[in-house]
């Protein structure tokens, strides 16, 4: 009786297996006719390239980047969440979400030749792509500059993340802002898998964003004026005090009264036990502090570096290689008058000028090693340009890659950014060395991605949280020069890491 009766239960079993199997097939073959290219095309490419990025594109009504990543990365595994606010207001037009990125193994010495071994591999061009259409992101921490330079190091150990770290990014959701659609893409290497693998993963990724529910700390509650947000630095820890770090500055500028160096970067650092997700950490900082790139990286097991930098260090594209320096700032003010007058001030700061123009000649100089001789130009000199809490001194440098160099060596060149060091660069950082208690870390290295084509982007880290052992850390810096004044030096940090403390603060409250 009990065999008889398990029969046909048996058999209703194995119908839903052949109904679900047939299902699943006619998924696969709806998925492969959607993707671009499509199979004949991808394996006419394959001919002549190791990477075909394939993609599917879907109407963009229904998610964001902030619940895509939140529902494609959870708190402990590696992902990250790219965007962009320009300087001009609005909203860029693409924003990117990487599911479960690599971790790119750096076995010490210089960590630009993994890079350099992933640019050599020969992508295939697809019409209409994102710029970014996968590849490498990852960071490089201030320190890394000794494995180029004979450099020391500070004694205190940073935050506890890896000196750089690198992930390869094959899976994709692009968001394009402009046409309203979302593209799922991955990386098909011919040589490693077939064409239904590659396209099976852009259905994994559709059927995760199908079931994505928004993130927790959504409730819809409005959040405070950012412009009344304090600098209330209560519960911080701090590597130096107001005390020691005024005189860090009178100490830095008796080495510039030597002639030691002209400009030199002193920065210091704020700690404290998070009570916050770190996601609610970015959603904060995205909306207290929008800029040119922000970014949300998680490298997994509670690290993420969280940021909104301001800062361009180096991009390039094709030949062209760019870089953007700040220097001179001011902070902003709620009252658009005061706001001018504060602009008219900047302009007309003869120390904030010099500083500057030093800094552009620097950048002029690192550009200039690795570009053709007489094509480094100032495409754009001391623009002000404005962000929530502070405004700058913008201008950009651009030249053409001489024969034999690519984006990595400009990267190594201008690596650490002169207005994060001073100048000259090396002897800053060697007095930096000696005049900072702890290493960076993260703070003043560079944050970006290489493309699968060869794209390459990478932000200055500053206005950035790094996240770790339960702990997050805010870190903010002054140039010093000749006739600085400590205290005001001081405040400037403070200015500086307004935006950071603002989002800890609200994201802590749940606002």
């Amino acid at each position: 009786m009990t065999a008889q009766a398990a029969e046909p239960r048996t058999a209703d079993a194995r119908d839903a297996q052949e109904a679900q199997e047939a299902q699943e097939a006619r998924e696969a073959a709806e998925a492969a006719r959607a993707t671009v290219p499509d199979r004949s095309a991808a394996a006419a490419l394959a001919r002549e390239h190791d990477v075909i990025p394939l993609h599917q594109e879907f109407l963009d009504d229904a998610v964001s980047p902030v619940t895509a990543f939140s529902q494609l990365c959870g708190p402990d595994e590696a992902g990250f969440l790219l965007e962009s606010v320009p300087v001009s207001g609005g909203v860029a037009r693409y924003s990117y979400v990487g599911h479960r990125p690599i971790p790119l193994d750096l076995p010490g010495g210089d960590p630009l030749t993994a890079l350099r071994a992933f640019l050599a591999r020969s992508a295939a061009p697809v019409h209409g792509l994102p710029p970014f259409h996968g590849g490498i992101v990852g960071y490089l921490g201030y320190e890394a500059a000794r494995h180029f330079e004979d450099l020391p190091l500070a004694a205190g150990e940073p935050p506890g993340l890896p000196e750089s770290a690198f992930l390869a990014a094959d899976d994709l959701v692009v968001f394009d802002h402009a046409t309203r659609r979302i593209l799922l893409m991955t990386l098909y290497r011919p040589a490693l898998e077939s064409y239904d693998d590659a396209v099976a993963r852009i259905t994994h990724l559709n059927r995760r964003l199908r079931d994505a529910d928004r993130p927790a700390g959504f409730a819809g509650r409005p959040l405070a004026d950012t412009a009344a947000a304090g600098t209330d630095t209560d519960g911080w820890t701090a590597n130096l005090t107001e005390a020691q770090f005024t005189d860090r500055v009178a100490r830095a500028r008796e080495h510039i009264a030597a002639g030691d160096a002209f400009q030199i970067v002193l920065s210091r650092r704020l700690s404290r036990p998070l009570r916050a997700a770190p996601l609610d950490l970015y959603r904060h900082l995205r909306a207290t502090n929008p800029s040119p790139y922000m970014y949300h990286l998680s490298l997994g097991g509670g690290r993420h570096i969280i940021g909104a930098s301001p800062e361009l260090l180096v991009k390039a594209t094709g030949r062209t290689v760019r870089t953007r320096p700040l220097a001179g700032t001011r902070p902003r003010h709620p009252d658009p008058e005061e706001d001018l007058r504060l602009e008219r001030e900047l302009l007309a700061d003869e120390k904030e000028r010099a500083e500057h123009v030093m800094l552009v000649d620097l950048g002029r100089n690192d550009l200039g090693r690795v570009t053709e001789p007489g094509t480094v130009r100032v495409e754009r000199l001391m623009r002000v340009e404005r962000f929530s809490h502070v405004m700058h001194l913008s201008s950009t440098v651009a030249g053409r890659l001489a024969p034999g160099r690519d984006a990595l060596d400009a990267l190594r060149s201008a690596f650490p950014a002169g207005t994060l060091s001073g100048a000259p660069k090396i002897r800053a950082m060697e007095i930096i060395a000696e005049l900072e208690p702890e290493r960076r870390g993260v703070y003043g290295g560079a944050l970006g991605f290489v493309g699968a084509d060869g794209l390459t982007d990478f932000a200055i880290a500053l206005r950035t949280m790094v996240v770790a052992d339960g702990q997050v850390h805010v870190q903010a810096g002054a140039g010093i020069v000749a006739d600085s004044d400590p205290a005001a030096e001081f405040r400037e940090t403070l200015h500086k890491s307004r935006a950071m403390l603002t989002a800890v603060r609200r994201a802590e409250a749940g606002t």
